[in-house]
This record gives C-alpha cells, structure tokens and sequence, in this order.
C-alpha cells in the first residue's frame, strides 16, 4: 500500500477546530516546507504572513464575509504574490523591470499557490485541519493596508489551520474523464459525466440549504446540485470580484 497516495487522497477542508494550538516548531515545519514548493527559475515570487492575534483574525473574518473558522484557527496563514522582493534587487542595480507585465503577475500567482498547497499537506501531514480562503480578495485593500502589504504584494488567498474538532466527510469530484484529456481536450463526454456528478452530489445532501441567491431564480423547480449550484457562482456579479482588476493594477500587477 502507497502511504503517500492515500494520504492525498485523503483530503478535506476542515472548518471547526478545537482549542488546541499549533506549535512553533509545527508552525516553522508547515512554513519550511512549503518553502520547498516548486518556484519558477527559484524566483520564489511570495511571502507568507501567520496571523495568530485575535484582533487581527477577526477583522480578516470580518473581511472575509464574516467566517468564524479565521477566528477560530490556532493559526491563520495569508499568501501573497511578492515581486516587491525582486524589484528591490533590480532597483539596487539599475536593471530594467518587467514585474508589471500579466507574466510576472501570473508567475507570482502559481507561486503562491503552490506554496500555499505544499503548506497545507504539511500541516495535515502532522495532524492538523485547514481550509483554503479566496474570499481574502473580497476586500483587498483593506486587507493589504490591515498587514502592511507594500507595492507589488497582493493577498492570492487565506488558509484557516487548527486542529479538528471534527472530520468532515470526503467529498467526490468530478469523474476522471471530466478533467482528463488524452492527447486532445474533447468536450464528447461533458454532459453526460456532469449529470451523474450532479446526481452523486445531490445524494450526498451537500448543498441543501447552500443555494446561491435564491431570491434570484424564484421559478427555478429543477434538481439543485452542482451544475446549477456552479453556474449561479458564476453568474453572481459579487463573486467575480470585479474590483481586483483596478486593485491589482493599483498594486503594480498587470499593467502591461
């Protein structure tokens, strides 16, 4: 039996913790290795912030759409896109810099994730509970002013980490065939494999009492599962969060 395979496999977002805390040295082994995360050309285009200050967790609750589980976690991580780091090396040599461009902000971007998936397997790794948190961009200005995040840092996303209090169940995904495409993306198969997802889940019960503005599909009588629930995701203006266009340009990302 692969260890390591199943372990992750064994994946799920755990939201409510207990009151037991995370250790430093817990902590520095969650950061170090996500520290050995791949990173294009060793740029490592990131910074990592740990939030333990109660003050702190819950205004980024706050800020975050009002989520008890920030101020729950022992430790509560924010991930940011850093080319801040890396103009201040050219600056100091008087290169040319190309950290505005929609590469360099891409580049960041699939840095900081991949840090930020590295962090979490490490933590679970040892015990420990997390979920990822996108709706840190909801307000991202008063995010980056709450943790001094300077020019050409921008929060990609949070992570709430504690340990459990409780397990949630393992959630299915789509079926292979959905995602995974041999030699050509083919579409042949898409609807046919996103009507049984949405039969699985709409056995599961997930997403009872989980809809997307209802006060906007009145007449909807249908089965409610994850097409449905997916394609209100992304037909709600507030979701899209259309303010990180001018917010990340404002930052020093993708000006050109």
């Amino acid at each position: 039996m692969n260890l390591i395979y199943d372990f992750l496999n064994s994946h799920v977002s755990v939201r409510h913790f207990s009151s037991k805390e995370i250790t430093p040295e817990d902590e520095e082994k969650i950061i170090s290795t996500a520290q050995r995360s791949p990173t294009s050309s060793n740029l490592q285009a990131y910074s990592i912030i740990g939030v333990r200050d109660k003050f702190l967790k819950e205004h980024l609750a706050t800020l975050s759409g009002d989520q008890q589980h920030i101020i729950d976690s022992s430790l509560f991580l924010v991930f940011c896109a850093d080319l801040n780091r890396l103009k201040s090396i050219n600056d100091k040599k008087s290169y040319d810099f190309y950290g505005d461009t929609v590469e360099m902000l891409l580049l960041a971007t699939v840095d900081c994730s991949l840090a930020s998936s590295r962090a979490l397997m490490a933590a679970q790794s040892l015990g420990i509970g997390g979920v990822m948190v996108g709706s840190i961009r909801n307000n991202p200005d008063e995010v980056s002013g709450l943790l001094k995040l300077p020019y050409l840092v921008y929060p990609v996303m949070g992570m709430s980490l504690g340990y459990p209090s409780n397990k949630p169940d393992l959630k299915p995904r789509l079926a292979i065939d959905a995602i995974y495409h041999k030699e050509v993306y083919s579409t042949d198969k898409i609807d046919k494999l996103i009507a049984e997802y949405d039969v699985l889940i709409d056995k599961l019960s997930y997403l009872k009492g989980r809809e997307v503005q209802p006060e906007k599909y009145p007449e909807f009588k249908g089965l409610y599962s994850w097409s449905e629930h997916s394609a209100r995701r992304m037909a709600n203006e507030k979701a899209a969060r259309l303010h990180m266009k001018d917010f990340l340009n404002s930052k020093g990302f993708a000006i050109r």
